[in-house]
């Protein structure tokens, strides 16, 4: 019996200590003419890491399909292939989870703002070989990092100042882009957002097409696999 007890109570002390542990989650991309390379490292209790590489990331030219490779910290490569009708069920799966979690908008927001924002720095360089073109488009690019950043600002807790800029190249064409970001999310408030979504699901199982939703679909929803 006291074995029983001890064993119970160092599994409570565990999740507890799980629950107040925090992951970051570091995002590195970089673009230089057709040289993309994506990076994300998840790190847990510092010394914990797991990484993702994506060093090679090519769109197709015959199919508006994109190509890329991963290699994970374990050492697998993996070659996935994402296509429009990939993006119209993950799309598709989006709007059937609002559909089946009521208030799925509030309980998404109230996680967002348990996120931190640690670091974030975004650098581009930017030219077209002309000063009109490239002017303009060196103002639609910070129009588009001030959207970005002003939706995080307002949805996420910014803990650090932003490190952004835009650098017109007049006379070469150029473009060249780079961004680091760290996340950091509270395992304790991904879970308790994970029970509030199971508490408000509602209308049975769903008809989830891509992974992990489909994991929670009736069996006549799933894709063969044949």
């Amino acid at each position: 019996m006291l074995v029983a007890g001890i064993i119970l109570a160092a599994i409570i002390l565990f999740f507890i200590i799980i629950s107040f542990s925090s992951i970051l989650i570091v995002i590195d991309f970089s673009h230089r003419k057709d040289d993309d390379h994506f990076k994300v490292q998840l790190r847990f209790w510092k010394f914990i890491r797991y990484n993702i590489n994506v060093p090679t990331i090519k769109v197709e030219e015959d199919q508006p399909n994109i190509e890329y490779k991963k290699q994970t910290s374990s050492g697998n490569k993996e070659h996935t292939k994402v296509t429009p009708k990939d993006i119209h069920q993950r799309i598709s799966d989006l709007q059937e989870l609002l559909e089946h979690v009521a208030g799925m908008n509030k309980i998404f927001k109230k996680f967002l703002k348990t996120i931190r924002i640690k670091k974030f720095e975004w650098h581009t360089l930017v030219g077209l070989g002309d000063a009109a073109s490239t002017g303009v488009l060196t103002g639609a690019v910070w129009t588009m990092k001030g959207g970005i950043l002003a939706f995080l600002s307002h949805y996420m807790k910014m803990k650090a100042k932003p490190n952004c800029s835009v650098v017109p190249s007049f006379q070469i064409p150029v473009s060249q882009t780079f961004l680091t970001c760290i996340f950091k999310i509270r395992i304790g408030n991904a879970i308790l957002t994970g029970f509030k979504v199971l508490k408000y699901w509602r209308g049975g199982k769903g008809s989830f097409k891509t992974e992990p939703l489909s994991m929670v679909s009736d069996d006549d929803s799933k894709p063969s696999a044949g």
